[in-house]
């Protein structure tokens, strides 16, 4: 009977924990505005003990998806703040973190993570092992390439579609192995059609190694079906396009409305100097992925000459390439702001930027400086004229002429700002004009008009004069 009621207990204990364990877990699932894939499902599974568990899980989901977004550097804010020493997910943080430095090209601390990870256990090495060989690639490292490339490819052949073409392709490459790259891109190109994405990545490998030309005489050979994929055709358009031949390239891709065939036709207008058509074809571009590196490049650079301000500022905001300085895109802005004549917005953006170089930025600054402060100067304010003054005389010394001439202007007149928005008819020298300033002049002496003799002076010193009459 004891037996029987010690074993009622435990069974109902033991559902009452099974329950708690299920509602805890449910969660650390149910996390508000985060969507899991299997993955990140499994790493919560990890993490189901304390509160601080579940907040470094969080920490973890949560740098996960900002990667994913391209917002780098929050995601390395929410890595920071899981602990190295305690947290039972340090060699995942390790891993994002390896992945945070490749994407911003620091390869030597992509490495530095991944050898503090723990990569004894095969799971481990699998899932890092591929991170570490683009590393040494992108460091030149051939040794290492060839030390790590055969447990690699062993671990990871299962989890890849195409015999690890790509990455043979890109090992033979590094390893400066010619016979196998020959080998692999002409005498083995007929086993590469057997599907569409073979045939892409074969496609793909010729373009990056700048083999185009060549492998256009092997096109033909693709079967028909081939021609079916929008994006094989993006490529082979791309290949003549590199090879110089635009007219096969449009003719590839002239039904296809997608970002990569709308880039390759704006760079045709844009080889035509067609720039509003090439203009049209980045703006298309952009509608399909605003944050096209592709496009931004060409379109924006477009906006500026077809004096489409607006739509440049709105090219500006969409940059997600974080290594660009930000200094630079900002001065940018500041020059489409004023072009669209929003002074107030570029003065803010301005004194943003000065504290950015720390007070000292580079001339094209300070000449921009020098016209806002003069536009918005126009009010009886020592402050701002003051402004306008300092702005004007840091330019002039960085050798600008139109700045230096403002100094001069400013000894003479109290409010220059003010006077240059008058409505009133004002006199103008005619015979000054920006042509006239860049003449170069011949120099004349001056000829001095003399009112008094020097003879007639020492003639007067010689002699004893008499003011008065004796």
């Amino acid at each position: 009977m004891k037996t029987l009621c010690a074993l009622l207990f435990l069974s109902v204990f033991s559902g009452i924990s099974f329950a708690q364990t299920n509602e805890d877990e449910l969660k650390e699932i149910m996390l508000e505005g985060v969507e899991y894939s299997l993955d990140a499902a499994y790493e919560t599974g990890l993490i189901k003990d304390n509160n601080q568990k579940q907040v470094d899980l969080f920490n973890l989901q949560k740098a996960k998806f900002k990667m994913i977004s391209g917002d780098l550097k929050t995601a390395e804010y929410f890595l920071n703040r899981i602990s190295d020493k305690t947290s039972g997910v340090t060699g995942i943080k390790k891993r994002y973190l390896a992945v945070l430095h490749f994407i911003n090209g620091r390869f030597d601390k992509s490495l530095k993570e991944l050898n503090q990870s723990n990569m004894e256990s095969t799971t481990s090495f699998t899932q890092n092992c591929l991170l570490r060989l683009i590393n040494f690639m992108a460091v030149n490292d051939v040794e290492a390439i060839k030390r790590e490339r055969a447990p690699c490819q062993f671990y990871t052949a299962k989890y890849s579609k195409n015999d690890q073409y790509w990455l043979n392709s890109m090992i033979q490459l590094k390893t400066q192995n010619s016979e196998a790259i020959r080998r692999s891109m002409y005498i083995d190109a007929q086993g590469t059609f057997s599907s569409d994405e073979m045939a892409r990545l074969w496609l793909k490998t010729g373009l990056y190694l700048n083999k185009e030309k060549d492998l256009l005489n092997l096109i033909s050979t693709l079967p028909e079906s081939s021609y079916q994929s929008k994006r094989l055709r993006e490529i082979v358009a791309f290949m003549y396009l590199r090879s110089g031949d635009s007219k096969k390239a449009l003719a590839f891709i002239d039904d296809i409305d997608t970002a990569n065939a709308e880039n390759i036709k704006g760079n045709v207008n844009l080889a035509n100097k067609e720039y509003e058509l090439a203009f049209g074809h980045f703006r298309l571009a952009l509608q399909k992925k605003q944050d096209s590196a592709n496009s931004l490049e060409r379109a924006i650079p477009l906006a500026w000459l077809l004096n489409q301000w607006t739509d440049g500022l709105l090219m500006l905001n969409n940059i997600s390439n974080k290594s660009l300085d930000p200094r630079n895109a900002s001065a940018v802005k500041i020059a489409f702001l004023i072009r669209e004549k929003k002074f107030t917005e570029a003065q803010k953006e301005l004194t943003l930027l000065k504290i950015a170089f720390k007070y000292n930025p580079p001339f094209e600054v300070n000449v921009m400086d020098t016209y806002v402060n003069l536009i918005l100067g126009g009010n009886d304010n020592a402050h701002d004229k003051r402004k306008v003054e300092e702005s004007a005389e840091k330019s002039c010394k960085s050798f600008d002429g139109i700045s230096c001439w403002l100094s001069l202007q400013y000894i003479q007149w109290g409010n220059l700002g003010k006077t240059i928005k008058r409505d009133e008819e004002i006199y103008t020298d005619k015979a000054m004009t920006v042509e006239s300033l860049k003449e170069k002049k011949g120099l004349e002496p001056l000829i001095e008009t003399k009112t008094i003799d020097q003879a007639d002076i020492e003639e007067l010193d010689g002699e004893t004069i008499r003011l008065s009459p004796q």
